[in-house]
């Protein structure tokens, strides 16, 4: 899932280009990442990416060896679930028998062959009913940013493979409850990777989300005659809504495998000292970095040369979409300087139109 708009990652981040085609960790993209780590499990002509049209240019630009086919395109940002929904009828149609393998495009792992060997048992699970397998990674701080699932009783529907039933899942907490979540064994990070039989979430839909499993049916069915024009019509009357939400606290069959792995879904620029290696002063940097008696910071300059003097505990960041300077306590609010920008831009845009009329 190639989607979202990245907002925390602003002025990195743009609807254009979005946070899994960045290059966050001054690597590689993070879909090609995501993509590496697939093709462990799976051959790439079975690795599909779902997207929104205006970013199939920058996928296929960094996915070049890609089958053009594999890209499905998205009319519009809908969220998850019409996204695993849209995905999960097109792999029915070349593989009746399909299992799904959901992973978002912008989550950093460091550990490809732990994450291969957990989404393989995951897999074996999968195909052995009518399953929803999800992956749990224990909590390694208090994070409030994170949803969590709480899944106590062991279930063994294969002998070599340890999985959970998940009770069910809680959502972002309060720093108090987070705490408490890092001392029980029965919590899970909910990082968004899941298992199933194509056939499988097309039926939970039906009994959960009847609205959009009947709209996907008509995509399904959908002529190839002005197809693009009924699909984008139909797709615009989803309900934009997560997996999470519109079915997976819902269900009853939902299996939880704990991740042999370390994770990190990178969600903001704070979490970015989490997944590098600071200097002597704790400071993480990318690009051409000047810093004097600065300490704790992150800072981030690509082809943009900056310097600091006597700071801490800030998030720097200069592109040329725009410079922000935050407490590094503060960076989940960054999102509503992108959304401040993109409503001042639409407002700017109407206003010049308006005045020409």
């Amino acid at each position: 899932m190639a989607g979202g708009k990245g907002e925390r990652f602003w002025p990195l981040s743009t609807g254009s280009v979005p946070k899994p085609f960045l290059s966050v960790t001054g690597g590689k993209t993070l879909i090609r990442l995501t993509v590496e780590r697939a093709m462990r499990i799976v051959p790439i002509t079975n690795i599909c990416i779902v997207l929104e049209r205006k970013h199939l240019a920058i996928a296929r630009q960094q996915l070049p060896s890609l089958p053009l086919s594999n890209f499905i395109i998205e009319p519009e940002d809908k969220d998850t679930a019409p996204c695993i929904g849209l995905a999960a009828i097109a792999l029915l149609r070349k593989d009746s028998k399909a299992t799904m393998i959901v992973l978002p495009a912008d989550h950093y792992i460091a550990d490809s062959d732990g994450f291969a060997r957990t989404i393989k048992d995951g897999v074996k699970v999968a195909q052995t009913g009518d399953y929803l397998v999800t992956i749990g990674i224990r909590p390694t701080r208090p994070e409030t940013g994170y949803g969590y699932i709480r899944a106590s009783e062991k279930f063994h529907p294969t002998e070599d493979v340890r999985y959970y039933r998940v009770e069910h899942y809680v959502e972002k907490p309060d720093i108090r409850h987070a705490k408490t979540y890092c001392k029980d064994d029965r919590y899970h990070w909910n990082a968004g990777i899941f298992i199933w039989q194509a056939k499988t979430i097309m039926e939970s839909m039906r009994h959960h989300m009847p609205e959009l499993y009947k709209g996907l049916q008509q995509i399904s069915s959908c002529p190839g005659i002005n197809k693009k024009a009924i699909i984008s019509r139909i797709f615009k009357g989803f309900e934009k809504l997560s997996i999470d939400y519109g079915l997976m606290q819902k269900a009853g069959n939902v299996l939880m495998v704990p991740a042999r792995f370390s994770w990190d879904d990178i969600g903001t620029w704070a979490s970015l000292s989490r997944v590098s290696n600071p200097d002597e002063h704790g400071n993480y940097k990318i690009g051409n970095i000047i810093s004097i008696d600065t300490k704790d910071c992150v800072i981030h300059g690509g082809d943009v040369a900056i310097g600091t003097i006597g700071v801490s505990d800030l998030v720097i960041v200069a592109t040329k979409n725009g410079i922000l300077v935050c407490d590094i306590d503060r960076v989940q609010e960054v999102r509503e300087i992108a959304r401040r920008l993109s409503s001042k831009k639409i407002s700017e845009g109407r206003g010049t139109k308006d005045k020409g009329r």
